[in-house]
């Protein structure tokens, strides 16, 4: 579904995952260097006695359950990262060419395993943050697994459709 000629829906899409990008790598790269730096911090200011909490002047103090939050959502900001920049590989082809590649068909899949990825790194910090009390819910929906089986379904539907399409190009 086209909007205009030159502004289609797939470019104002794109322009909205391009964003999102941005804010999400901001938010990767914060993470990232928080996971990093929490441990080493840990080590160097209590003496190596190992990470039961960082306590500056008493003003920082991270104890594991807020570690584990923080590792939680570093993972949850990776498989973001990951599915929107899949989605814009299927959004430029959508663009410029057609959609029905086979390129597109291993994005959705893609796109479906990091999904799965995500949605066990759930149930494994949930788990997590029982033993080390973190703030981490760990509720199986539903509708987050039907979207996931719908993703695979149309990683088969592009994958069908790029044979169909390969097929019907060498007959003409």
């Amino acid at each position: 579904m086209r909007l205009a000629k030159d502004r289609s829906l797939s470019s104002i899409l794109a322009a909205f995952l391009n964003i999102a990008r941005v804010i999400i790598w901001i938010g990767f790269v914060g993470l990232a260097i928080a996971v990093v730096v929490i441990p080493i911090g840990a080590l160097v200011f209590n003496g190596l006695q190992g990470v039961e909490s960082l306590d500056i002047d008493g003003d920082f103090h991270i104890g594991r359950g807020e570690y584990i939050e923080i590792t939680y959502q570093f993972v949850t900001f990776a498989v973001l990262l990951f599915v929107v920049n899949q989605l814009l590989g299927i959004l430029k082809t959508l663009r410029l060419e057609s959609p029905f590649v086979m390129e597109n068909a291993d994005r959705f899949r893609k796109v479906g395993y990091g999904l799965l990825i995500g949605e066990g790194a759930k149930f494994i910090f949930g788990f997590l943050s029982m033993i080390f009390d973190a703030d981490i819910e760990i509720e199986m929906e539903l509708i987050t697994w039907i979207a996931i089986i719908a993703v695979f379904v149309l990683a088969e539907v592009f994958r069908e459709g790029a044979a169909m399409k390969e097929e019907q190009d060498l007959t003409v």
